[in-house]
């Protein structure tokens, strides 16, 4: 896996207009079969979230979540990209111990891809976290299927007014629960914006433009988490599809109330610009 960083530079958009994701096959889900009902999070629906990456090395090592974003391109943080460790990323995944199984009609059946490339922001910093965005090309484009399909990724930043209003939002991960374990069963939890003063007294940390702050009282994103998405349904015509507004970065030791979150409409330009290079 070849480690690369790629800078911002400036681009024009057209209007909003029918094309507002970087997919547009983006964020829809499958009819769910079978309604089930993260630390202090639920079991996520079976078909809730067929846009989560289980990215893991080549020992099976669980490293990090991340979100497919197009037929070749995963989305995680920085933080996550390791110096000479090559990761896979699993697609399909829900239960990491039950093993292609159908529900009625609904399979989740999984699929390992292989990571070619990982591009980081070049204004990544691993002190501070700021600019904690990374992108995965795989090696195969992936056919989507109902378990298997991409997140939007509003690519215009007229969407600002808009997304900033978003509240809560929804994380998923496999990551550290309130039994201090990693999820087998992917797990979700809705999540509460709060002021930056809530992240700096709770994680220590002055929060860059390009960060915000989310998380509840009695639940939030924990370790194994980070890489993950965090969005929310957005209405889409006659319709509804999921938006990720945030990716998750780092939290305290107790994995309770604040965690911060790098913003990605703030780096839509750079998105759109390695999708145009290596999708």
């Amino acid at each position: 896996m070849n480690t690369i960083a790629v800078g911002i530079t400036f681009l024009i958009f057209p209007l909003l207009g029918s094309a507002q994701f970087i997919d547009p096959a983006c964020g829809i889900r499958a009819a769910n079969p079978y309604s089930f009902r993260v630390a202090n999070g639920t079991i996520a629906e079976l078909t809730s979230s067929p846009w989560m990456a289980f990215l893991h090395t080549t020992q099976n090592i669980f490293v990090c979540g991340g979100s497919l974003i197009s037929q070749r391109l995963v989305l995680t943080a920085a933080h996550c990209l390791y110096p000479k460790k090559e990761l896979i990323a699993r697609l399909g995944e829900y239960d990491r111990e039950d093993y292609e199984h159908c529900h009625g009609s609904y399979c989740n059946f999984r699929i390992e891809a292989k990571v070619a490339k990982a591009i980081h922001h070049r204004f990544y910093d691993p002190k501070t976290l700021s600019s904690d965005i990374a992108i995965l090309q795989l090696f195969n484009r992936v056919q989507y299927t109902d378990s298997i399909r991409p997140i939007c990724i509003p690519w215009n930043t007229k969407w600002r007014h808009y997304i900033d209003r978003l509240d809560p939002l929804t994380g998923t991960g496999w990551g550290t629960t309130e039994s201090e374990r990693d999820s087998a069963i992917l797990r979700t939890v809705d999540l509460n914006r709060q002021p930056p003063d809530v992240c700096l007294m709770y994680t220590n940390a002055i929060l860059s433009t390009d960060q915000f702050c989310a998380g509840n009282w009695e639940s939030n994103l924990c370790n194994g988490d980070s890489g993950g998405p965090l969005g929310a349904l957005v209405p889409y015509g006659k319709s509804k599809r999921f938006v990720q507004v945030g990716i998750a970065s780092f939290t305290n030791k107790k994995c309770s109330k604040a965690s911060v979150f790098t913003d990605v409409l703030s780096f839509a330009d750079w998105i759109v610009k390695v999708h145009s290079f290596y999708n």
